[in-house]
Formats: C-alpha cells, sequence, structure tokens
C-alpha cells in the first residue's frame, strides 16, 4: 500500500497524471466496446434485412427450428408448400409438418445428436414425406444444416417438393416397363447411327443382347444391300417426317436374315430439335411366308389352268374344228347353205382355239429359259392387243435375260397386273411394255396414255397394286409410279440384275 504522505509533490502529482490517464483509457476502451457492439447490432441487422428478402423470395422452403424441434422461421416458399401461414407453426414442433413413423421419431433424432454428435440427416440430405396442413401427404427432398451461436445452436432446413419429379419418374418407369416388355423391338439411335437404347423384343428378334449392341451402328443389323435405305430413312427423320409399317430385310446376330415391318420416328429433344430415331420393328416373317405360298399356290393354280386349257380344251375345240370341217365336206354335195353353216363353226371354232391359246400362255407365261421374261412378255404383248383391241407393244433394246424363273415369274405377273388396270381403270387406248438395262439393275416399265391412276388409289393401293408391291418385295425390286409423258400412268420396277 502506497504511503502517499511520503510523497513528494512532484511524485504525487506524477502518480495522480497515471491514474487520470488510466481512467481516461478505460473509458476510451468502454466506449469502444459500445462502439462495437452497437456496430455489430447494426451490422446483424443489415444482415438481417438483406437475408431476409433473399430467404422470403427463396423457391426451396427454409425452416429453422431450435434443439427442442420448435420452429423459429418458416419463410413464404415453406408457407406454399406445407399450406400453413407462418404465425401458424412458428412456436410449434416441426414434428406437426411429418407424418408418421417420421413425427414420432424425429424428436429422438435431435436428442441422440444433441448427446451423441452422430448426424443421420444433418449434412446428407435425403428424401422424405412431408404432411400439408390439409393432411395430404408428398414426397420432398430434405437437406439440414446446424448453425452454432454463442450460447446455442439451430437447425435450417431447406425443403424442395419433388412431386413433379416423382411423377415423372414414375411414368417413366412405367413407359420403360411397357416398352421393356413389348413383343416389338423397340430400338433408339442418334442421328448417327449409334444405338442408345435396345428391349428384350429387339434381344428376342435380333439375337444381341442390350450389352452387346448399346454403343454399336445400327449398320450392325442391316444387310450392306439396304445400307442406302438407312441413309434415306435418316434424311427423312431430319425433316421431322414419321415413317409408318415400312417393310424391309434386317439381319440377325447368326447372320439369318428376318423381314420386318419397321415404324421409324423423330426424337427430340426439350428444345424441339431433332436428337435422335426411335424404331419400332416387327417380325413378320411368317406373314411373309404365309403371302409367299399363297402367291405360290395361285400361281400353281393359274399354271394348272393354264396347261388345262392348252393340252385339254384345245385339243377337244381342234376335234370339233375337225368334225365341222369334215361335216363341210360332206354337206356340200347336198346343200351349199348348210355346208356353209358347217364352214362358219369351224371359223368359230378357230378363233375359240386361238383365244384359248392366248389366255393359256398368259396363265403358264415363262419358261425356264433365260430368255423366257422377254418371251413371254412379247407374247403378252400380242395378247393384249388381240383381246383388248388396243395397241400394245414391247421393247428390248439389247438382251435382259433373267435366269431365276420365280423372278421372271413375278415381273411378268407385274406387267400383267399394271395392263389390266391400265385398260379396266385408265381406259388406255395404248399402252408399252419396255424392259431395259440401267447401271447395275434393269427396270420393267409399262406406260399407258390412260386416265392415270386416281391419287387415292395411289396412296392407299387398291389389292392389285397391293399384290404389285408384294411381288416387287418378294424379289427384292422396287416399284414406283409416275405421271406419263402423254398423260397416262407409267409404273416401273427396278430390280437388281445378276452380275
Amino acid at each position: 500500500m502506497t504511503d502517499y504522505g511520503r510523497l513528494s509533490r512532484a511524485e504525487l502529482t506524477e502518480r495522480l497524471r497515471v491514474v487520470e490517464a488510466k481512467a481516461a483509457a478505460e473509458d476510451v476502451q468502454q466506449a469502444l466496446r459500445s462502439t462495437e457492439r452497437k456496430r455489430d447490432q447494426a451490422a446483424l441487422r443489415d444482415s438481417e434485412e438483406r437475408l431476409r428478402p433473399i430467404l422470403e423470395t427463396a423457391v426451396e422452403g427454409i425452416i429453422t427450428i431450435d434443439e427442442r424441434g420448435t420452429i423459429e422461421s418458416f419463410n413464404a416458399a415453406a408457407e406454399k408448400m406445407f399450406g400453413y401461414e407462418g404465425a401458424e407453426v412458428i412456436g410449434r414442433n416441426v414434428n406437426v409438418l411429418m407424418p408418421q413413423p417420421y413425427r414420432r421419431e424425429h424428436d429422438g433424432y435431435i436428442a441422440n445428436y444433441t448427446q451423441t454428435g452422430m448426424a443421420r440427416i444433418i449434412g446428407i440430405g435425403r428424401e422424405v414425406m412431408g404432411q400439408r396442413k390439409d393432411r395430404s401427404l408428398f414426397p420432398m427432398d430434405l437437406s439440414v444444416s446446424e448453425v452454432r451461436l454463442e450460447n446455442r445452436r439451430l437447425f435450417t432446413g431447406f425443403v424442395r417438393d419433388i412431386t413433379e419429379r416423382k411423377q415423372s419418374e414414375q411414368a417413366t418407369r412405367h413407359l420403360a416397363a411397357i416398352v421393356e416388355s413389348s413383343g416389338d423391338a423397340i430400338i433408339s439411335k442418334d442421328l448417327e447411327g449409334i444405338i442408345g437404347s435396345w428391349n428384350q423384343g429387339a434381344q428376342e428378334l435380333f439375337g444381341y443382347s442390350a450389352k452387346e449392341i448399346i454403343g454399336q451402328s445400327i449398320l450392325t443389323i442391316i444387310p450392306p444391300s439396304r445400307h442406302s435405305e438407312e441413309q434415306e430413312i435418316v434424311k427423312q427423320i431430319r425433316e421431322d417426317k414419321r415413317i409408318k409399317h415400312y417393310e424391309t430385310i434386317r439381319r440377325r446376330k447368326d447372320g439369318r436374315l428376318v423381314d420386318v415391318s419397321l415404324t421409324v420416328s423423330p426424337i427430340k429433344g426439350a428444345d424441339g430439335r431433332i436428337v435422335g430415331v426411335s424404331k419400332i420393328a416387327r417380325d413378320i416373317s411368317e406373314r411373309k411366308r404365309l403371302e409367299q405360298e399363297v402367291l405360290e399356290i395361285s400361281d400353281r393354280e393359274k399354271r394348272e389352268i393354264g396347261h388345262s386349257l392348252h393340252d385339254g380344251l384345245c385339243q377337244h375345240l381342234a376335234g370339233i374344228e375337225l368334225m365341222s370341217q369334215v361335216l363341210e365336206q360332206n354337206l356340200t354335195k347336198k346343200s351349199k347353205s348348210t355346208a356353209t353353216q358347217a364352214g362358219k363353226i369351224a371359223e368359230h371354232v378357230r378363233d375359240a382355239i386361238s383365244q384359248t391359246r392366248m389366255l393359256a400362255r398368259g396363265l403358264s407365261p415363262v419358261s425356264i429359259e433365260a430368255n423366257g421374261l422377254m418371251s413371254a412378255l412379247q407374247e403378252l404383248a400380242a395378247t393384249v392387243s388381240g383381246l383388248f383391241h388396243i395397241q400394245c407393244r414391247f421393247e428390248c433394246a439389247e438382251p435382259i435375260l433373267v435366269p431365276d424363273n420365280t423372278v421372271a415369274t413375278h415381273l411378268y405377273r407385274i406387267a400383267q397386273e399394271a395392263i389390266n388396270n391400265a385398260v379396266k381403270h385408265g381406259k388406255a387406248t395404248s399402252v408399252i411394255i419396255r424392259l431395259r438395262r440401267n447401271l447395275s439393275q434393269a427396270e420393267l416399265t409399262i406406260t399407258d396414255d390412260g386416265v392415270g391412276l386416281p391419287k387415292e388409289t395411289c396412296q392407299n393401293g387398291g389389292m392389285g397394286l397391293q399384290i404389285m408391291k408384294y411381288r416387287a418385295g418378294m424379289i427384292g425390286a422396287t416399284l414406283r409410279f409416275q405421271a406419263a409423258n402423254r398423260g397416262g400412268t407409267a409404273l416401273v420396277c427396278a430390280f437388281k440384275m445378276d452380275s
């Protein structure tokens, strides 16, 4: 303890100055602390003012609770999401926003975390169910963060309603299940031809598993002779066109070719741009086999009828003609007029024999020789001219040899059906049958001067047109119709020639 009585005046003055300086310093420090407190409070108020509109305009629901689970803040997005006004839930336990069993277990989660520090939701985020004021439930994505203050801690939940996403996911799963269970092959690829999806139906049809084929080129299942078709398909898809029931041939993993009917559609991205192609392929091999069998039966019956006409009826008619000639000779001595009648009978029988032979050749037209098609078409032109009394001629500038009798027969039947349509429906008075070579293929063209095919017939096709198209498909040929120079119709059947 200082004995101030022994201090000199100067010492006392110095001691007093020190005390006053300390007091002044304490006053300054206290003033600084007060200023800092005010600045901090102002900063907090300013921060709160800046954060409040952010919280209120946030798309996500933001809910703050204390360590007991009591709601302290509830933003506008949360109000809209749960159907409560903020005043209705602030001060209540947050489990009011949860269905069972989450409601029952929630307080235990908080207590467990505060005691052990082991988080089950905090900082992790997961999908849970929320309960609205009207007791309806909805899926939500919840993430929770912890805020530690000086003397307590808060928990902030960020909530997002994922109902639409869940519905979309459910619809996607439903659609995927439909696609996967479809008996048809359903395939998607990008515009470069790389396969992106491959369902069970595609695996059964083509023999490749999804693991084997996804990421490979679509040309893997397309025979080389059909690659140009794929290029044309992609071209039409880029033009936003849909191709329905296009019949073609595809190749299985084991190398076997299979007849398929394709429906091809563009795939569009979110911005509407075409980004890929979807294909639905159906195996029509059995249908093709049955159709071929029906045609073969039809052709076989026609040949049998033709042979019967030629070998049976014509022989009988020839016998009648001979008998009529003998009768004419015998009657000449007795009655010239009666003999003349017998001669006319013989003449009519000869005409009937001629027409019967033409019909027989039409029913059984093509011989097995390589030039059989040319000969048959030449006879067809002569037969048409005689039967229908119109001009019909066959043109072939150079020999077109078709050694395959089946191919030749189908080509002949196509020409026969086209001429029948031109005469009966097109009212043609002139028909030209033309056979010519065009690079690596040949073309059979039937041109008439008729009224042309009705528009609806070209689009939908009658039975005759459908059969012609099928015959062309049977031999790998293409069939098209175009306007003729003289105002009629030209049918062009292009088929490949053996090299």
